[in-house]
């Protein structure tokens, strides 16, 4: 593609030069009409006229914001040079007539009439970049993105590895405590001081409830009666008699 550039100023009246003056130093209050024609380009009407309805031709008309006075800038874009310059000269010709023509429908008097003044126009077309351009960014901007997902993807799964691998701890296994009886002495002994004989005491942790202390069998009191006295002194009288000499 190519694209050409004109700049047209509007030059103020003759009422509102004066006799000998200066029509740059009268460019106050020309914004206004310069935006009635910009206003007229843009519609479908001219674009249907100077575009021919080539889907290759473009042309933007719009007010050139870096000056300060009344400055229509017109950009054609087509795909050709011949062309781009042809659409060119066709709307910058056209700006003096149709500012005439706007100001006659409102009844305007011939010498308020303001007219134009082409400050710069293209000779030859350039080729246009700004398509490259976008293309280029439009990549590196999908690049830095792709680049961005990839990085969080490869750290997604490195980290998913690592935690794959990573042995599983758990909290210590405590076994469940001792339970000694209340009131039993320690050390394996009886309540009578005696040390336990048999088997150390069974209990089951899981139930909760407290070992079994099993005590040595001990015979009552009235199984041993004391002895009687007379007994005795009949067994010690047949003990005498069965080791006496016989005579």
């Amino acid at each position: 593609m190519y694209t050409a550039r004109a700049l047209v100023l509007l030059v103020p009246s003759e009422q509102a030069v004066g006799v000998g003056g200066n029509p740059f130093l009268a460019l106050g209050g020309l914004d206004l009409p310069a935006r009635v024609v910009v206003a007229y380009y843009e519609s479908d009407v001219a674009k249907a006229r100077f575009t021919g309805g080539s889907a290759d031709t473009e042309y933007v008309v719009a007010i050139e914001e870096s000056t300060r006075g009344p400055v229509i800038a017109v950009d054609v874009t087509d795909a050709t040079p011949g062309r781009a310059l042809e659409t060119l000269n066709l709307i910058t010709s056209s700006v003096p007539d149709e500012l005439r023509r706007l100001q006659e429908e409102v009844d305007a008097p011939p010498d308020t009439i303001v007219s134009t003044l082409v400050l710069a126009k293209d000779e030859q077309a350039e080729t246009d970049m700004s398509g490259t351009v976008r293309m280029l960014i439009a990549a590196v901007g999908v690049g830095l993105v792709v680049t961005v997902v990839g990085a969080v993807a490869i750290d997604g799964v490195q980290r998913s590895r690592a935690r794959g691998r990573r042995p599983v701890t758990g909290p210590p296994v405590v076994g469940p405590p001792s339970i000694e009886p209340q009131g039993a002495p320690k050390g394996g002994a009886t309540p009578s001081g005696k040390p336990v004989v048999g088997k150390p005491p069974v209990g089951n942790p899981a139930s909760g409830k407290p070992p079994t202390v099993r005590l040595p069998s001990v015979a009552p009191a009235w199984h041993n009666p004391a002895p009687d006295p007379r007994d005795r002194r009949r067994d010690d009288a047949a003990a005498r008699a069965s080791t006496a000499e016989p005579r």
